[in-house]
């Protein structure tokens, strides 16, 4: 190994049997998998064997990646033709990835035949999906010429194109050799030469994935009956992780604040379930209203392990031992689901989206019951609200709500540790048992084995989050009227746009809303995330939520004309004011712990993101003037 080819850790680590593994530094080969927490593994330098708990294995060390596209990516930026190809070629791929059995040369063969790659290039491709699960491994390069370039013109392209939509793709179903010809016949009348090859014209054709052939030649129903989620009441939910349900809820519990532990406000859940053992599988709680940001923390809570999470609550001792990426993921059509945000994270990890249509009934049973049952268990509680005034009766939530949004995250915890081991009817075992039989497998059925564990949270956190496309210009990049800048942006200033010479270039500018005093930057160049911070670092971080808050209010006091550093002077004086009222009202309190929970949420996920460097803080920005701060006032719940 050169000296230019560090070792670093593989972002995936799979634990099966013969799988390596390193413990505290020392390399293990697992013997077998004893349960969903541990494993039989021996020290091959000592012949020791040892049994080991999962959540302390690390994948081993390996040499840096020898691919290009290996390295991060700008998901957004890759066509819909390059992820059907990754599609197509992790299909083909699929028979090899299985870890229950060891696979011949002669395997690996014939899909490199099928494929029309080398056996090289399928061993490749294996070892890179299966360090990564990510499916922008197997995305072709594309560079200027030479292999991996489509070798057709873009007036070959357009014929091609045309005749996919409006023939190849109907009823009349023409074979690859007759669209070939068909194509080749066009592309002579027009005088294009050379004419394409048969065989360059069914790799194109080869691209297109049968789901859509099925629904452009058959219509949307016949390919739902084959591909969609529909029966028993749904199919496909097979195996753990195989079927995954998501939806949010306002918990009927009122809450208090931190410090004054007075009322305040209900708080959302965003809960995803496993359809085949009905664990839940992630949560996301929180005191804004859903959004884009709450989906995808709610998947990445649901991918990722869940040790550091209980420790962090205090529950280190119970066992959570379900996390995933999972095939399907279904949805309601609200808009926080529809964004471009969750369609290319899902891509990236190769999760199937199904956004659950209107009024068909048999969509979303198992995480409505699941909301349902969690809701019930509330009620029990000191601030439940209830569903309606005859069940509530003369009952004062408010006066006596006693627990914090921590305290109901920790209680969630408990309870959801209680459900997974009580027999649910649905399935006729507990949870718990039911993701176990699927993941270890029976007597008579074996199992899908454990999930890939991610070691890389920072990528996998910053795929989830909302982004906006910006110019980068000589002062940097403006979001929302706020300044950001690093020096990493420099190359990147006032570049035009590859396809529109005319135009400058714009990039995707990834963020956190509970904390917009940082922009994550792909630098094309490098392959990873950048941090951008604050061109003014001496601003103070808030939410997206509170610096339009800010803005509205300027608007309201009549503010015309303002820099970035006078909104912030509101934000301070309005905050002032929510901490002299917040014994008072109840908004002032929601509005200040909303601040302590974003502040909570950038300490708890500080260590899995980019830091900024090499940022010289600026001059402390001045007081506002003018502006009586009597006429500055919290905002209400509706602002």
């Amino acid at each position: 190994m050169s000296p230019s080819q560090p070792k670093t850790q593989a972002p995936v680590l799979y634990v099966a049997k013969g799988a390596t593994v390193t413990h505290m530094g020392r390399e293990y080969q697992v013997l077998r998998v004893v349960d969903l927490n541990q494993v039989l593994a021996r020290e091959p330098s000592s012949n020791e064997k040892v049994l080991l708990q999962i959540g302390t294995l690390e994948a081993p060390a390996r040499l840096t990646p020898t691919r290009a596209n290996h390295t991060e990516r700008d998901l957004e930026a890759v066509s819909q033709e390059d992820w059907e190809i990754a599609e197509n070629r992790l299909t083909l791929l699929e028979p090899l990835l299985s870890p229950r059995r060891d696979r011949s040369r002669e395997d690996y063969r014939r899909v490199g035949e099928e494929a029309g790659v080398s056996v090289a290039t399928i061993y490749r491709w294996v070892a890179d999906y299966r360090a990564t699960e990510a499916l922008s491994v197997l995305l072709p390069i594309r560079r200027s010429g030479g292999r991996g370039k489509s070798r057709l013109s873009p007036e070959v392209l357009l014929i091609l194109q045309e005749y996919i939509k409006g023939k190849f793709l109907t009823l009349q179903k023409p074979t690859p050799a007759a669209a070939a010809r068909e194509i080749r016949r066009l592309c002579s009348n027009a005088k294009i030469e050379p004419l394409p090859a048969a065989t360059t014209i069914y790799r194109h054709l080869d691209w297109i994935s049968e789901q859509v052939k099925l629904k452009r030649r058959e219509g949307v129903k016949v390919a739902r009956e084959k591909y969609a989620v529909h029966k028993n009441p749904v199919p496909n939910a097979e195996w753990p992780l195989a079927h995954v349900q998501m939806d949010h809820t306002l918990l009927p519990v009122m809450i208090v604040d931190d410090e004054h532990r007075l009322p305040i406000a209900r708080s959302w859940i965003t809960l995803a379930i496993d359809s085949f053992s009905r664990v839940c599988l992630g949560l996301y709680l929180s005191l804004d209203s859903p959004s884009a940001m709450s989906a995808g923390m709610c998947v990445s809570h649901a991918i990722l392990p869940k040790e550091s999470w209980m420790a962090r609550l205090g529950c280190g001792d119970i066992e959570w031992p379900f996390y995933g990426a999972m095939d399907i993921l279904q949805m309601d059509n609200a808009r926080e689901f529809r964004g471009n945000m969750l369609r290319v994270a899902a891509k990236e990890y190769h999760i199937d989206l199904h956004l659950r249509p209107v009024k068909v009934p048999h969509y979303g049973a198992y995480i409505e019951r699941l909301m349902g049952t969690v809701s019930e268990g509330l009620k029990t509680m000191a601030g439940a609200t209830f569903s309606d005034p005859k069940e509530k009766g003369v009952y004062d939530a408010e006066g006596n709500a006693c627990l914090t949004i921590d305290e109901l995250e920790k209680w969630l915890v408990l309870f959801f540790s209680r459900y997974h081991r009580d027999i649910h009817t649905g399935i006729g075992t507990t949870p718990l048992a039911k993701w176990r039989e699927g993941i270890l497998g029976t007597k008579t059925q074996p199992g899908r084995g454990l999930p890939a564990r991610r070691s890389d949270t920072e990528k996998l956190r910053i795929d989830f989050m909302p982004f906006e496309e910006r110019t980068v210009q000589d002062y940097g990049v403006v979001l929302d009227g706020l300044h950001y800048f690093h020096d990493v942006l420099r190359p990147w200033m006032n570049t035009q746009d590859p396809e529109e010479p005319k135009l400058k270039r714009k990039f995707r500018f990834r963020y956190d809303p509970r904390d917009i005093s940082v922009l994550y930057f792909f630098d094309p160049n490098a392959g990873r995330y950048f941090a951008i911070p604050y061109r003014d670092t001496s601003l103070p971080p808030v939410s997206m939520w509170e610096f339009r808050a800010a803005r509205k209010q300027a608007a309201d006091l009549g503010m015309t004309h303002y820099d970035e550093r006078a909104l912030f002077e509101l934000i301070n004086r309005q905050r002032a004011i929510e901490e002299d009222s917040a014994v008072k009202t109840k908004a002032a309190r929601t509005a200040r712990q909303k601040r302590v929970q974003h502040a909570k949420a950038r300490k708890a996920t500080k260590a899995d993101l980019p830091t900024v460097s090499g940022v010289v803080p600026t001059q402390a920005p001045p007081v506002l003037n003018g502006y009586d701060p009597a006429k500055i006032r919290p905002l209400d719940d509706d602002e």
